[in-house]
């Protein structure tokens, strides 16, 4: 599996995630902080509080969501599919 090298926060709650094989693109989080465990945070700023794991490579967002390395990876790849296909998908 390949690792994530960067991950950034960009505005409108997406973050832009690069991977060692090349890989890279931006995700939405609007959906998950749009979760009824998560309201608290929906109004913060997740810039200061975005990380790589070291342990599981995994991006860590407010010390309290986990996003996966392989789920994220999978929706970049599947994204990059479609767009070459012709097809976008919205964000939301």
């Amino acid at each position: 599996m390949p690792k994530i090298t960067k991950v950034l926060p960009l505005e409108d709650k997406k973050i832009f995630v690069k991977y060692s094989d090349g890989l890279e693109g931006e995700i939405s989080l609007k959906k998950l902080l749009k979760r009824k465990e998560y309201e608290s945070l929906k109004n913060k700023d997740i810039t200061d509080s975005l990380r790589i794991d070291e342990e599981t490579g995994d991006v860590i967002l407010f010390e309290e969501i986990k996003l996966c390395k392989v789920a994220m990876h999978e929706i970049l790849r599947l994204k990059k599919q479609m767009e070459n296909i012709g097809i976008f998908l919205g964000d939301e």
